[in-house]
């Protein structure tokens, strides 16, 4: 997929599928990942490959890092929250990196609606 092989995979990969089987409710226990839809195969490929990259890179490999992150940088840039007050960020679930979220959502993940049609 194009990431850089990286000493800790296999911890990273635990928690990066951990954490989207948490978001996808367990999806594929019960439903057989192969037999699913290729959009949906490839969103969930792509997203576990995005939050090792993104576990790797950052070092934040759980959702209580990430609540706690104060301030980060990555190569030349810096983001900091400054202070404790951390109103108007907006965490994403179970420690998931923004991309990853984005891509389970755009193939129908996350949603809890009910579907009504008269």
């Amino acid at each position: 997929m194009g990431y850089d092989p990286t000493e800790h995979f296999s911890k990273l990969y635990y928690k990066a599928s951990a954490m989207i089987d948490m978001y996808t409710r367990h999806c594929y226990s019960y439903c057989d990942f192969e037999d699913d839809i290729d959009i949906r195969k490839d969103a969930v490929k792509k997203a576990i490959a995005l939050q090792i990259a993104y576990m790797d890179e950052t070092g934040i490999d759980t959702a209580e890092d990430r609540q706690h992150l104060a301030n980060i940088s990555i190569g030349r840039t810096s983001v900091s929250y400054g202070g404790t007050d951390k109103k108007g960020i907006n965490f994403t679930p179970y420690g998931l990196t923004l991309d990853a979220l984005n891509l389970l959502n755009s193939v129908g993940f996350g949603y809890s609606g009910v579907a009504y049609d008269r």
